[in-house]
């Protein structure tokens, strides 16, 4: 699915609570100006475009607890446990982290807390948005 394809599904998904999909409404410019500039200068890059353009469309996501931050949490919560390595994007509970790997610009879920235990590698963060919301068990933008 293409970054639009995701974030339509989000979007249908969204609109009923019992899918266990939450949005928020979408963050504002003056905000992502503030999320890239702190990025850049606390975490040495900016967050991909791609998932500010989620920001965009919702300040944060929850989808069957896989959990993305929000603009405002982002790089505060990434400099509570400092990894230079990567900027962690979201969690799911206490065992996996979603980052986006700033030595070779993908996107992985890892073993949280450890940025080289990989548990799968995309090349973009739609993919990522894809494998998520697939192993949730939504298929095409429905519950299944």
């Amino acid at each position: 699915m293409g970054l639009s394809e995701v974030f339509g599904v989000l979007g249908r998904l969204g609109k009923d609570p019992a899918n266990g999909v939450h949005l928020r409404t979408g963050c504002s410019e003056d905000a992502l100006r503030e999320l890239q500039a702190g990025a850049k200068q606390h975490l040495g890059a900016e967050v991909p475009e791609s998932y500010v353009l989620l920001l965009r469309m919702t300040n944060g996501v929850q989808i069957n607890g896989a959990d993305f931050k929000t603009a405002e949490g982002l790089v505060l919560e990434n400099l509570d446990v400092p990894r230079p390595e990567v900027i962690v994007l979201g969690n799911d509970g206490n065992v996996a982290e979603y980052v986006f790997d700033k030595r070779d610009g993908r996107f992985h879920t890892i073993n949280m807390g450890f940025p080289d235990e990989k548990f799968a590698t995309f090349d973009t963060f739609e993919d990522m948005l894809s494998a998520v919301l697939e192993e949730r068990r939504f298929v095409h933008g429905r519950p299944e």
